[in-house]
């Protein structure tokens, strides 16, 4: 009874930890990195697939990317929106919320050898950033960011710095806005709370008919599996729409290995079909691996999952054999005690015996006397 009584309270115990790693993992993802994704084409169609944050982190919420593109018209960009300095500079139609603190931020980018952006973002006046805090309740001077290039929304921005790839050669407008957990645009005197920076991405021009414009409707005929190559583990993933850019598609997704992922993308885009596999980094594909979390975490390093679940499925096997020694214990200790009690029995009945002849002795020493 003592070893089942220990070996429930480790469970528990396991247990609990365990969904305090999850939750002290969850609460670590403060940055949203972007396309370092694998590229293909079908016919006229673009399309991207990856993890939606990269670098991808053990046990950290994630989701598997796809994004399908095709060429639009000649004055429209990504989903449709106009391709031009003066949208870049637009306010968006987000809902606005004035700001119970002067907060404030700025912004700086700086174009990569290999054409990537990364984009710096500094907040002042008490600003704190809330990665855990999404989708909850307003928190004066606490949120995360939106990110927009040439006015096309790209993503939220959940700490100080974000990577762009994959953006089109020529001049690109990146602006940045603070916001609440409740996404509503920030604003201090009436004013949205954003800064603005200009970059030139290096390479030949787009012409003015490749803009490209996002594919909708495809979750109903796109599927996704991933595998992880080492265990030769595969899911099939359901993709859902984004709804901040047309043609863009995630399927969520907490990562629980380290290593190098597969992706398949099969179905139809439009009628054409598809049936496409991509890798990660140790595949020599482009998208990340998955990584160890414990370079984020702070200020103590917590035990991935698969080590805790290693961990109590040793612990369970150790107490399991000892309960079995001891029940083994208790089976020959009773047998022995049958054997002995047996023993005891014959010796009482010799003694009887014995003690029946002795009388029947003594009686017959009688009569002859």
């Amino acid at each position: 009874m003592k070893l089942e009584v220990a070996k429930l309270e480790f469970t528990m115990n396991a247990r609990r930890f365990l969904a305090a790693a999850v939750a002290l993992a969850l609460a670590a993802l403060a940055y949203s990195s972007a396309l370092a994704h694998g590229d293909a084409e079908l016919g006229e169609y673009q399309i991207s697939v990856g993890f939606l944050n990269e670098p991808a982190y053990e046990g950290l919420m994630n989701a598997v990317e796809v994004r399908v593109t095709k060429p639009a018209d000649s004055h429209a960009g990504a989903g449709g929106h106009e391709h031009s300095a003066d949208a870049a500079h637009s306010h968006s139609h987000e809902e606005t919320l004035e700001s119970e603190i002067p907060i404030a931020v700025s912004v700086s980018a700086e174009v990569g050898a290999n054409g990537g952006v990364s984009v710096g973002i500094a907040a002042s006046g008490g600003w704190r950033w809330a990665p855990d805090s999404v989708d909850m309740e307003h928190e004066p001077g606490a949120g995360h960011a939106h990110i927009y290039v040439d006015g096309v929304k790209i993503g939220r921005v959940y700490g100080p710095g974000y990577d762009l790839a994959g953006l089109e050669p020529g001049e690109r407008h990146i602006r940045v806005t603070l916001n609440s957990n409740d996404h509503k645009q920030l604003t201090v005197n009436g004013e949205p709370v954003e800064a603005s920076a200009t970059v030139t991405i290096p390479g030949e021009t787009a012409s003015a008919h490749t803009h490209m414009a996002g594919v909708e409707g495809l979750e109903k005929t796109l599927k996704v599996d991933i595998t992880h190559v080492a265990s030769e583990t595969t899911r099939t993933l359901e993709l859902s729409p984004l709804a901040d850019e047309a043609g863009r598609y995630a399927a969520d997704i907490i990562p629980t290995s380290q290593g190098h992922y597969r992706i398949r993308l099969y179905g139809e885009i439009e009628g054409n079909e598809i049936d496409a596999e991509f890798d990660s980094y140790a595949g020599g594909g482009d998208f990340s691996d998955v990584e160890d979390a414990s370079a984020l975490q702070f200020p103590q390093s917590v035990a991935a999952a698969r080590e805790i679940e290693s961990a109590a499925r040793g612990a369970q096997a150790s107490a399991t054999a000892a309960q079995e020694a001891a029940a083994n214990a208790n089976d020959a200790a009773g047998g022995a005690s049958a054997i002995g009690i047996a023993g005891i029995a014959v010796g009482v009945l010799g003694v009887a015996v014995g003690g029946a002849a002795l009388a029947v002795a003594l009686r017959r020493g009688r009569r002859n006397g």
